[in-house]
């Protein structure tokens, strides 16, 4: 398209809130994104130190050569929430490329060209 420079902020925003991001979107971006806000890392910092202490649990169990059992505990603990956050942000992750599929679809436009357009109308 030659002519997504022509689409006008009106235009966008009316694509834009037709497929407004849900609120599983909002949590996983809010929470688990590169960007987010320092006051939204508490959720994301206990995480990392869940999963970290479950780790070096295990580790250190495996070292001393604990029973297998409490080994095969931990080490369910640690998978389990690991397996969880990861399929939820992927989840997440597939919904908002679908949403942003269908804005680009309404506007017709490339990838390319809507971020371009987020920059310049979502400052």
């Amino acid at each position: 398209m030659g002519d997504f420079k022509k689409i006008k902020e009106k235009e966008f925003d009316k694509a834009y809130n037709t497929h407004l991001p849900s609120n599983w979107i909002k949590f996983a971006f809010k929470y688990f994104s590169t960007k987010t806000e320092n006051e939204n890392l508490t959720l994301s910092k206990n995480l990392q130190y869940y999963l970290t202490g479950l780790f070096l649990v295990g580790l250190l169990a495996t070292i001393l050569k604990v029973s297998a059992k409490l080994i095969g505990i931990i080490t369910i603990m640690f998978s389990v929430v690991l397996v969880g956050v990861i399929l939820y942000t992927l989840s997440a992750v597939i919904l908002n490329r679908i949403r942003i599929k269908k804005i680009r679809k309404i506007l017709g436009v490339t990838e390319a060209e809507y971020n371009y357009l987020v920059n310049k109308f979502k400052k």
